[in-house]
C-alpha cells in the first residue's frame, strides 16, 4: 500500500502566499500593460501601493475553490470568464459602496457590461485563469515541494507581512476619502 504524504502546513502557507503575490503582480502587470497601449502612458494600476491587485489574486482563489481538478483549458477559460465576469460586476459594487470611489470603468471598451465589466476583459481573464491553473498553481507546488522549510516559511511570513500591511495602509486612505 502506498503511503500518501500528507502536505505540511507551511508548505501549503507558502504556496497561497506566493499565489496570491504572483497573481496580484500578473492583474497588475495585465493593467499597466493595457493603458499604455491604449492611452500611451503609465498608470501605476491598483489600489496598494505595491504592483500587485489582489482583486486578481482573490478571483484566482474562488476558480481554485470551484475547480478543484484539473480540467480541460478551454472549459477552464469559458468557466473563469463566466465567473469572473460576476466577480468583476459584484467586486466594482462593493468596493464603490465600502470606498465611495469607482476604481475602474470599461465605459470606452466594445461589448461593455454596465461600464464594469467588459466581454473583452472577460476573454483575458479566461486566458489568465488558463496559466494560473497550467503555470503559476503547479509551480508553486513544486517551489513549495522542493525549497527548505526554513526558506518556505520565511517567505511566507516576510511576503504575507509586507501584503497584509499594504493593504491595511492602502485601506486607510482609501478610506478618508
Amino acid at each position: 500500500m502506498a503511503e500518501h504524504k500528507k502536505t505540511e502546513p507551511w508548505r501549503i502557507f507558502f504556496r497561497y502566499v506566493f499565489e496570491f503575490a504572483a497573481a496580484g503582480f500578473a492583474g497588475w502587470l495585465y493593467e499597466v500593460a493595457t493603458v499604455w497601449v491604449m492611452y500611451h502612458y503609465f498608470d501605476n494600476r491598483g489600489m496598494l501601493h505595491l504592483p500587485i491587485i489582489p482583486i486578481y489574486a482573490v478571483g484566482a482563489f474562488i476558480l481554485l475553490a470551484l475547480l478543484r481538478k484539473k480540467r480541460n483549458p478551454v472549459f477552464i477559460f469559458f468557466f473563469a470568464m463566466a465567473v469572473t465576469t460576476i466577480f468583476e460586476l459584484g467586486a466594482s459594487y462593493l468596493l464603490e459602496f465600502i470606498f465611495h470611489e469607482q476604481f475602474w470603468t470599461y465605459e470606452n471598451w466594445y461589448f461593455s457590461i454596465l461600464d464594469r465589466s467588459s466581454l473583452i476583459s472577460s476573454a483575458i481573464f479566461g486566458v489568465l485563469a488558463v496559466g494560473y491553473f497550467y503555470l503559476l498553481h503547479p509551480l508553486s507546488g513544486k517551489l513549495s515541494e522542493k525549497l527548505p522549510k526554513g526558506v518556505c516559511t520565511a517567505a511566507a511570513a516576510v511576503m504575507s507581512a509586507v501584503i497584509l500591511g499594504d493593504i491595511a495602509i492602502s485601506f486607510a486612505e482609501h478610506l478618508k476619502n
